[in-house]
This record gives structure tokens, C-alpha cells and sequence, in this order.
């Protein structure tokens, strides 16, 4: 017990076990840069928030990176710093990509994946009725379940224009 009263015990770091599965997680090199580390090297940054703004320091939430990259990481999450750098995680990109899909597309996918696309519910003065879902919806839950492999198979298949007939 401190002069605090506080008997927690502070876990600003990870174990050795823990850091040696991080380093041989990370291919023994910076998890942004590329660049390779000897194991005295590594150093540990954060996935979420740091362990000094309130993040318990887990091996779920460190990444394996060189001096320069966490300096330069500061306290922000990995995904802010990531796109200071003009880096967009592959989750954003999948999204971006599945954008070029139709709604038949997406929910074939979603079908293949089994993935569960609800709409929202819609009350009106007599009754609830579920409206059917969104295109944005099917994105976001297929966004990580999807391969690019998949997907650029999908989009070599061009789908049939529909032609609408004149009236008159």
C-alpha cells in the first residue's frame, strides 16, 4: 500500500513474455515504418488510448515500433496517427471500395458471409414497420468480413445496365 492508499498495482508496461510475442508478431520490425529491430530496440507503443491518458497497457493494445515512429506517435490512438501520415487502414479502404458495388452486390455478399443486415424500425401512428437496409448499413457490416481477392472478382462482373422503355 502507497502513501495513497492506492493498492492497485501500475501495469505501464507489458511482461517480457508479452513483449517478445509482440517483437515476433511484428516480424521483428516497426509495426509502422517497416524498418527491422534488433529486440533492445523495440520500442512499445499504443493501439487506443496511451497508458498515461487512462489505457491499460495490454498486448491487444501495443504495437511494436522503432524509437523515431513512437516518438512520433505521441499519445494519439494508432488509427489518428495513421492518418496524420496520409494512411488509411484497410477497414476505410474496404469501405471504399465496396462504395462501387450495387445493392444487389452487397447483399449477395452478405449472404455468402452470412452477415445479418437489419434495417432501422420506423414507427409510425398505428405501428412499427422495419424499413429495409441501407446501402451504408450493408458497407459497414460487410466492411470486415470481406477480401479484396473477393471483391475484385466481384467487380470484374459487370452488371447489366437496366434500360428503361420510353413511354408514348
Amino acid at each position: 500500500m502507497d502513501i495513497w492508499g492506492d493498492d492497485r498495482v501500475s501495469k505501464g508496461t507489458l511482461s517480457t513474455r508479452d513483449k517478445q510475442k509482440l517483437y515476433l508478431n511484428a516480424k521483428k520490425r516497426c509495426e509502422n515504418c517497416g524498418k527491422k529491430l534488433d529486440y533492445i530496440e523495440m520500442e512499445i507503443g499504443h493501439k487506443n488510448k496511451v497508458y498515461s491518458l487512462g489505457e491499460r497497457t495490454t498486448l491487444a493494445n501495443s504495437l511494436c515500433l522503432c524509437h523515431a515512429c513512437n516518438k512520433r506517435q505521441g499519445t494519439d490512438s494508432w488509427a489518428t496517427f495513421q492518418k496524420k501520415q496520409g494512411k488509411q487502414d484497410s477497414k476505410t479502404t474496404m469501405k471504399k471500395s465496396l462504395q462501387a458495388l450495387n445493392i444487389t452486390q452487397l447483399k449477395t455478399l452478405a449472404q455468402k458471409h452470412k452477415v445479418t443486415v437489419e434495417g432501422s424500425l420506423v414507427d409510425d401512428f398505428f405501428q412499427t414497420k422495419r424499413k429495409a437496409p441501407t446501402k451504408s448499413q450493408y458497407i459497414n457490416k460487410l466492411a470486415s468480413v470481406v477480401t479484396e481477392k473477393e471483391l475484385s472478382a466481384i467487380s470484374n462482373v459487370k452488371p447489366k445496365p437496366v434500360v428503361k422503355k420510353k413511354s408514348g
